[in-house]
């Protein structure tokens, strides 16, 4: 009888340690679900909280309470940093629509404070076409910035993982009539990030033309004549190509074209020519090139990827391109060194 009696006398109090093992688990379980949730919404945590505002090229950050150091990130790819206690400092990213912002912790623990999907055409910059590249097929470019100003491929086209190969020999993309909200613009700004395969040939990247309105971006040999006049010191030898950046306005000449340094064949750059309506700048890479004098508003229309414009032209591209953006902006020199490292 004694030994029933003790038995009962600890049921309750067994009963009452699993009951409080439950709520700790059940606790627990809660507590994860609600970090996953803030997570998967971007919603900032106790240690980074942050404020968005649309700009031309995308969106700006700005610190609103930091308490650790922070790597902001777009895709994956780290765009700038912020240090605990530097709230009110404001950092730009180039925005694109698919985008994800994420914040993470410089920490032992790598932990994420914000991931935030960019879904909002108003949440991103002033895009007028943007191509990835990736993993597409058929004969048709996609343009993601939402505006419809999709490409037609021609020629032998061979879809790579993450670009687009031209053989050099017929392979161009065709824009027809832009879809934009201005026949003339008096700002733009346009970025490829590509790798060609030679350097012995004249070759074009993007071109743009509309009446006698033109700009571009292509590569030129070293020998060729209108580098070696415009600088002689551009190349340290003739196995190399140059980057140009023209604009030109009812029927320019093409003198206001602008250079960068000599490169190898194989080489993954990034060029971003920016014109603000006086002057036109090149940079490579993110860094400034050259800059020229040119003053007027220009007028859009058709482009060409990979391929001269004129029908007497071909200069096609012997390479592969990553990422076209096309803003109708001018960028500052921070804000094409960030619009690089997103490209990169």
């Amino acid at each position: 009888m004694g030994t029933d009696s003790t038995d009962r006398g600890a049921t309750p109090v067994v009963g009452n340690v699993l009951l409080v093992a439950v709520v700790i688990v059940i606790g627990i379980v809660l507590v994860t679900l609600s970090f996953s949730f803030l997570e998967g919404t971007g919603a900032p945590s106790a240690e980074a909280s942050f404020e968005y505002e649309q700009t031309p090229v995308g969106l700006e950050m700005t610190a609103t309470a930091i308490g650790t150091d922070v790597t902001v990130q777009l895709n994956g790819r780290p765009v700038t940093t912020i240090e605990a206690g530097d709230a009110g400092e404001s950092v730009l990213v180039p925005t694109a629509p698919g985008d994800r912002i994420t914040v993470v912790s410089q920490d032992r623990e790598k932990s994420v404070l914000v991931a935030r999907e960019i879904e909002d055409r108003d949440e991103v910059g002033d895009f007028i076409a943007y191509y990835t590249f990736e993993a597409g097929s058929g004969d048709t470019l996609l343009d993601r910035s939402n505006n419809d100003n999709d490409g037609n491929l021609s020629g032998d086209l061979d879809w790579q993982e993450s670009s687009l190969a031209f053989d050099g020999d017929g392979d161009y993309i065709e824009v027809d009539q832009f879809n934009t909200p201005v026949e003339t613009v008096s700002e733009f700004t346009i970025a490829v990030t590509y790798r060609t395969d030679d350097e012995s040939e004249k070759q074009e990247l993007v071109e743009h033309k509309s009446d006698d309105d033109n700009w571009l971006l292509e590569l030129k040999p070293c020998d060729n004549d209108e580098v070696e006049s415009a600088d002689s010191d551009l190349c340290d030898g003739d196995d190399q190509y140059v980057p140009v950046f023209s604009v030109d306005q009812a029927g320019g000449t093409q003198d206001e074209q602008i250079f960068g340094d000599g490169e190898q064949a194989n080489t993954r750059q990034t060029l971003v020519g920016t014109f603000n309506g006086s002057g036109h700048t090149l940079y490579v890479d993110g860094e400034q090139a050259s800059s020229g004098e040119y003053e007027g508003d220009i007028s859009m229309g058709d482009l060409n990827i990979g391929k001269d414009i004129e029908p007497s032209n071909d200069d096609y591209l012997d390479g592969e391109i990553y990422e076209i953006r096309l803003y109708y902006t001018a960028f500052d020199d921070q804000q094409v060194r960030v619009l690089t490292e997103a490209m990169e």
